[in-house]
């Protein structure tokens, strides 16, 4: 299976969403922020990344610009439930423009998560 990047700053959609995906058969590494996301990327090869948008210290938007402007193709699916001042309908096409293939909606159900990884690998 896949070696996934989790970026999430939500300790309880983190652990659900690793439960979800090693459940799968793939192994996951988590980073809080962007900024912990690039330094696992350096450290690291992943297959996949799964990364919300908002977050501490490098929002998701900020963290795809980085991985695209690096020159690195790794599928990204993004997961948000939006934000007071963004909506949604902001959001996907924001994700979308900066290099997400699929954006996902929290709450999400398993089977959406685990269909949109495998439309991407």
């Amino acid at each position: 299976m896949a070696h996934i990047l989790l970026v999430e700053d939500s300790p309880e959609v983190s652990l659900s969403v690793r439960e979800i995906l090693s459940a799968a058969g793939h192994t996951v590494d988590e980073a809080a922020t962007g900024k912990q996301g690039l330094e696992r990327l350096k450290a690291s090869k992943f297959d996949a990344i799964v990364s919300d948008i908002w977050m501490p210290e490098m929002d998701g938007i900020s963290f795809l610009k980085e991985v695209r402007g690096a020159g690195n193709k790794i599928p990204i699916v993004v997961i948000s439930g939006g934000a007071p001042n963004a909506p949604l309908s902001y959001i996907a096409p924001l994700a979308s423009t900066f290099g997400a293939n699929v954006v996902l909606y929290k709450p999400f159900e398993k089977e959406e998560l685990l269909g949109a990884l495998k439309s991407v690998l």
